[in-house]
């Protein structure tokens, strides 16, 4: 299923995204309309709210419908639906750090488990099999484990599995790009104005009476600025625990000539955001949000270097050789889509300008993307 995540598979799964962020999202008026005013929202609530529901449209399938009647009927089955599921995914993932180091009392074991149980039903094999527009690549997982002799049942678990995988990370990752980028005047004029030059040069505009725009995966590549934006965001707020088992008695030696003994049965565990991210010997000012750190003035992707050598890794997000995660190209899109939407089609502002940059809640160190410790308010209407 490699292919649906690269290639031809991704373009189909973008498309699908992108037509369901236009189904979640006012971009148009109607007729005689007139434009509206601000509309005032918490902004980590409104993007985890709309990307995980558009993913979730774009990999699960949406309501099957007939005619255009029975269209419209069925957008508003998936938007009511997804809507529903966002808000139970939400109490498990506030719940996933302690749920993952066993420390949850009895009440919130039970509700973990009854959350568990929705999820198999909601993502079941029976229940796909009543929708439209399934993603190739989740059907490609569900077939390739049929195949394999693996039950439904720990099919449709599985299902979960993919669903917090896919969808835990962008919703928080697409709010703090766009607060820092909100924070950040001159990046989100760079940013929007570099939205903008490929918009004109796909022959298209944003505007109220304008139709939605249509985001191609050529117009994403070529936004050097977006991408390096994001990969800071990633640099600030990426997180994970890497965990290596080793498999024999080996000594390692480090860059620094430090040298380590390493048992058969042993387990490392490495946090590249200290030791990479956040490192002031690779990244200068490491705290500070820098959108181009990750470009020349040219365009081009830059090198980064420590103690004169040229690094390979100098930003590990999604995990590093080969285990990196297979989904990061799909994400990527994801949250470039959702991003490039909302600096098209809307002016974007803090409600409290001289807001504060929230802190992190460090009860998810090693998880992924951190999260805030609380929600910020902000307002958008139709540029």
């Amino acid at each position: 299923s490699r292919k649906h995540l690269m290639g031809d598979g991704l373009t189909v799964m973008m498309q699908a995204t992108m037509e369901s962020f236009q189904r979640l999202m006012r971009f148009s008026l109607r007729p005689g309309e007139e434009k509206p005013d601000w509309q005032e929202d918490s902004l980590f609530h409104y993007c985890y709210n709309i990307v995980f529901r558009a993913g979730y449209l774009a990999l699960y399938g949406s309501e099957p419908h007939q005619g255009a009647d029975g269209k419209e009927k069925a957008h508003e089955v998936d938007r009511i639906h997804s809507n529903r599921l966002f808000h139970e995914f939400r109490k498990y993932d506030r719940l996933f750090p302690r749920l993952a180091y066993a420390m949850l009392p009895p009440k919130d074991k039970m509700e973990a488990e009854r959350l568990k149980r929705f999820f198999w039903n909601m993502l079941s094999v029976k229940k796909r099999q009543q929708k439209d527009n399934v993603s190739g690549w989740i059907d490609d997982q569900d077939r390739f484990m049929a195949e394999h002799g693996v039950s439904e049942g720990m099919r449709d678990r599985f299902m979960f599995v993919l669903l917090w995988a896919s969808q835990g990370n962008t919703g928080p990752t697409a709010f703090w790009l766009l607060l820092y980028l909100m924070k950040h005047p001159e990046a989100m004029k760079a940013v929007r104005d570099e939205v903008e030059k490929v918009l004109k040069k796909s022959g298209q505009e944003a505007g109220p009476g304008s139709p939605p725009v249509d985001i191609t995966k050529d117009m994403l590549n070529q936004t050097p600025l977006l991408d390096s934006a994001l990969e800071e965001t990633l640099r600030l707020v990426a997180a994970p625990i890497l965990i290596r088992a080793v498999l024999q008695d080996i000594s390692l030696k480090t860059s620094s000539g430090t040298e380590y003994t390493l048992r058969k049965g042993d387990r490392v565990a490495l946090f590249p955001r200290l030791s990479v991210q956040m490192n002031p010997e690779i990244h200068p000012e490491p705290h500070k949000f820098q959108y181009d750190r990750f470009v020349n003035p040219d365009g081009t992707k830059k090198d980064f270097y420590k103690d004169g050598k040229r690094l390979k890794y100098f930003n590990m997000p999604w995990g590093a050789g080969v285990s990196i995660c297979p989904g990061r190209f799909f994400a990527a899109a994801e949250m470039k889509l959702f991003v490039f939407l909302m600096l098209s089609h809307y002016d974007l502002e803090l409600v409290d300008g001289e807001e504060e940059i929230p802190a992190i809640d460090v009860s998810r160190w090693g998880f992924g993307m951190m999260q805030p410790v609380r929600d910020v308010r902000f307002r958008y209407r139709l540029r």
